[in-house]
């Protein structure tokens, strides 16, 4: 499946600030299953690249003059494998069994444990990991989590989000880590885009879990994707990996003076070629 994504993030403040820093995480990952065909990255002030402990490319971008507005923007064309369910191979420096330790957005919780059992029973520990169980917890977290929009913020826990059960595609996705990692699975957060026959596209977040067994003993990854109640597909395109948002984030940042800010964030993302199969 063929991509072409435009993401273009805007922050206006009232009052200029006179400094600025932007860690921009807006460029997709050279992985197995996804092509990065074309991309370019529009960012102010002076611009650095690095590459993160994840495998993350990561554009950091300071302003050092009073400025009252930040655009960042990000397009290009992708080419996605067309199968759903794609198991990806260990690619970064951290080891799988790093992703099993809790994070403050992923720390366990009683209701975090009643949800993982309905998913692993009494299994813990890396002989709980298979596909069915996997399956079986992004089914019961999407049924127990309904997305709404506007009722959570970034630093939301899981079992906060557990407690309200209402959340968006981070906050499901960080209700199955914490689930996994409750079991001791290893589990990842990823952030990137999504096809969607919605009007509006956003930005996008996901999860996968180590299957140890998979690729003949080997281990590799399986993308789920909560929110739409799927593994993931080729209508995903992969931008970063982490223990959790903070390290995925596609923007984040820091200012010096700039009251008065908004954000206005718009991404548009369409689709050719073959349907993904199921």
């Amino acid at each position: 499946m063929m991509l072409d994504i435009v993401h273009e993030t805007v922050y206006r403040y009232a009052v200029p600030a006179s400094y600025s820093v932007q860690y921009l995480r807006l460029w997709p990952r050279a992985d197995a299953g996804q092509h990065v065909l074309h991309w370019s990255l529009e960012a102010p002030g002076r611009r650095w690249t690095q590459v993160d402990a994840f495998g993350n490319v990561v554009h950091v971008a300071s302003i050092t003059e009073p400025h009252d507005e930040i655009r960042a923007v990000a397009r290009g064309q992708v080419q996605t494998q067309g199968r759903r369910g794609l198991l990806r191979a260990h690619d970064s420096a951290v080891p799988p069994l790093a992703f099993a330790l809790a994070t403050r957005l992923t720390a366990g919780a009683p209701a975090v444990e009643r949800l993982a059992a309905s998913a692993f029973g009494a299994r813990h520990g890396l002989d709980a990991a298979s596909r069915e169980a996997l399956e079986a917890l992004t089914q019961a977290v999407h049924g127990h989590v309904a997305y709404v929009q506007g009722v959570t913020e970034v630093h939301d826990t899981a079992a906060e989000v557990l407690e309200h059960r209402r959340g968006v595609c981070q906050d499901l996705a960080h209700v199955f880590l914490a689930c996994c990692r409750a079991r001791g699975i290893p589990a990842r957060y990823v952030s990137g885009y999504v096809l969607t026959d919605a009007t509006h596209a956003a930005s996008h977040a996901w999860a996968e879990a180590w299957l140890p067994r998979a690729h003949g003993g080997a281990g590799a990854w399986l993308g789920c994707d909560v929110t739409h109640n799927r593994l993931a597909g080729p209508e995903l395109c992969r931008l970063a990996i982490g223990r959790d948002y903070a390290d995925a984030s596609p923007v984040r940042g820091m200012h010096v003076g700039g009251g008065g800010e908004q954000l206005h964030v718009h991404v548009a993302v369409q689709g050719s070629g073959e349907e993904p199969e199921q």
